[in-house]
C-alpha cells in the first residue's frame, strides 16, 4: 500500500478539519434559528397575555377620534400619539396600540406637542402639524360601570376637535358606547 494512503498530507486534513468545522457550524446555526423561532413565538405569547383591557380601550376610542371631522385626516403622512399619557396602559399595551393604529392608518410616532416641535413637525408660525395629525387622551375616568376618556384631535390652531368618549360594563365586559365631540376649533 502506498505510504501517502497511509499518512494523509497536511492539505488532506487541513480540508477534513475545515469540512468537520463547517458541519459544527451549520449544526450550531440551525440551533440558534431554530431555538430563536421559538422564543419569538414566546414573547409573542408573553406580549399577548401581557395585554390590558386598556389595549382595546384606547385603540377603539383614538379611532373614533379619527373617524370624526376625518378632513383633518387629509393627506397625513403620521400620526402623532401621546403615549406617555395613556396613564392606565403598560408598555406592551402602547407598543400593541401604536402597531395597530399604524397597521391600520398611517405609520405612528410616539410624541407630545413639544416633541412634535423637537423634530421640526410642527409649523409654529401658522400653528399646525403640516404632514400629520396629533392624538391626545386628556383625562380617564373609571367608576364600577363606565369608563369616562376625554381627549382630543389636532391639525392647526383652527382645525382641532376635542372629545368625550363613554365606555359601560355590560355582564362584565367593556363595551364602547359612543364618542361625542365637546368642541371645535
Amino acid at each position: 500500500m502506498p505510504k501517502s494512503l497511509l499518512n494523509p498530507s497536511r492539505a488532506f486534513r487541513a480540508k477534513a478539519v475545515a469540512l468537520i468545522f463547517g458541519i459544527l457550524f451549520a449544526l450550531a446555526i440551525s440551533f440558534l434559528v431554530y431555538s430563536q423561532h421559538g422564543n419569538i413565538a414566546e414573547n409573542l405569547t408573553n406580549s399577548t397575555e401581557n395585554l390590558t383591557k386598556w389595549t382595546e380601550i384606547y385603540q377603539i376610542t383614538l379611532e373614533s377620534y379619527l373617524k370624526q371631522d376625518t378632513a383633518l385626516n387629509e393627506n397625513i403622512d403620521f400620526i402623532a400619539i401621546d403615549l406617555a399619557a395613556l396613564e392606565f396602559a403598560n408598555d406592551y399595551d402602547k407598543k400593541a396600540i401604536a402597531a395597530w393604529i399604524g397597521r391600520e392608518y398611517v405609520p405612528v410616532i410616539d410624541a407630545n406637542m413639544d416633541g412634535l416641535r423637537a423634530k421640526d413637525l410642527f409649523d409654529e408660525k401658522g400653528m399646525y402639524i403640516p404632514d400629520g395629525v396629533f392624538l391626545s387622551i386628556n383625562e380617564v375616568v373609571e367608576t364600577d360601570c363606565e369608563i369616562i376618556i376625554k381627549g382630543m384631535k389636532y391639525r392647526g390652531a383652527r382645525a382641532a376637535n376635542w372629545f368625550e368618549t363613554k365606555w359601560q360594563l355590560n355582564n362584565g365586559i367593556w363595551q364602547f358606547a359612543e364618542t361625542i365631540m365637546t368642541m371645535i376649533s
